[in-house]
């Protein structure tokens, strides 16, 4: 997305930042009931094929509960660049997401007017191959996000951006996570499923994407006049029908307004739900979510994490396997950062 550059310096505050609350193991999550739609191509049919007898599409299969293995962070360490991305075409990534999948493997995706294709990159920024979603326009494509589908993962894509907020339609495709070879060379097109949706309270622009333990995508409002974002939740996913939005928390994102430094540009929840990461132009902030989840965003605690230097970041990613989060800037060859936790 052509927008304001903001330059995030590196806020060197020590070598770790502390969560003010400890980690408490939340009860397991209870799934939502996950199916495809009729119209889901053969590459996700065999672990989507669950659409009930009346075939509307309607996600309503018991899916296999996937469990979280590792606790969130309670103390995170400084960025370090740990890699490039070595191909100078993925000049505008816009969303990163960590594979559950294929360990050591980042998706990435470019936004409005790139191509219809999500990239998977090795942990040092090497190109392994691309899935492209057959059919598809890459009209704003703004984040990226990886989450429980039925008994698997799947990589969910936001169409979601609405600079002039005049679009017609929004939506959110889910595909399911593929195997990547190691040595590369993945070269897969698919047949997504598509969840449109509208907002409750009029249109806005969004630019970040996170999806709940139950498989449900969140979409953060991004706001360049005010220091705030609200969070919009699905109710259930339905590919035959346009689904409105519930509104979430409501919830400060930094100070300072100009050049979009509070502007919500990226966001990923931990598996189990209990922190939310959230990027800005200005900020990372990551926020311990109580007992209410999202709807408690604006009393929740929240933590500055040191940022590192990007010429405009609009991706973040937990990596909830080795404990880390990753961050990735639109720019030719940008750094791939990561930062470890270290408590």
């Amino acid at each position: 997305m052509v927008l304001p550059r903001w330059p995030v310096p590196v806020i060197l505050v020590g070598a770790l930042a502390a969560c003010s609350t400890p980690y408490v193991a939340p009860p397991d999550p209870v799934l939502a009931q996950d199916g495809r739609s009729e119209d889901a191509g053969a590459d996700t049919a065999s672990l989507l094929d669950t659409v009930d007898d009346t075939g509307n599409g309607t996600d309503t299969a018991e899916p296999t509960e996937q469990k979280q293995t590792v606790p969130p962070c309670a103390a995170w360490g400084s960025p370090e660049q740990t890699g490039t991305v070595a191909d100078s075409d993925l000049n505008e990534i816009s969303g990163v997401a960590v594979s559950r999948r294929n360990e050591g493997v980042l998706w990435v995706m470019e936004d409005h007017a790139a191509p219809n294709q999500v990239t998977a990159l090795d942990a040092l920024g090497n190109r392994l191959g691309t899935v492209t979603l057959d059919g598809v326009t890459n009209n704003d494509w703004e984040d990226l996000a990886v989450g429980t589908c039925g008994d698997t993962t799947c990589v969910f894509v936001g169409e979601i951006g609405d600079n002039d907020k005049d679009r017609a339609w929004h939506g959110v495709y889910r595909f399911e996570e593929p195997e990547v070879p190691t040595e590369g060379g993945l070269d897969l097109t698919v047949t997504a499923e598509l969840f449109e949706y509208t907002y409750p309270d009029g249109a806005h622009d969004a630019e970040s994407l996170a999806i709940t333990p139950e498989g449900l995508p969140v979409v953060f409002s991004k706001e360049y006049d005010t220091d705030q974002s609200t969070a919009y939740s699905f109710p259930f996913l339905d590919s035959s029908t346009t689904v409105t939005l519930e509104t979430r928390g409501r919830f400060y994102t930094g100070s300072g307004t100009e050049g979009g430094a509070a502007a919500a540009t990226a966001a990923d929840l931990w598996p189990d739900g209990s922190r939310l990461i959230l990027r800005t132009y200005g900020h990372v902030w990551e926020f311990t979510l109580s007992e209410g989840g999202l709807d408690d965003l604006e009393d929740a605690a929240r933590l500055e994490l040191t940022a590192p230097s990007e010429r405009q970041g609009e991706a973040v990613a937990y990596d909830s396997v080795q404990r880390r989060y990753v961050t990735i800037s639109e720019d030719v060859n940008p750094p791939v950062w990561t930062t470890s936790c270290v408590e």
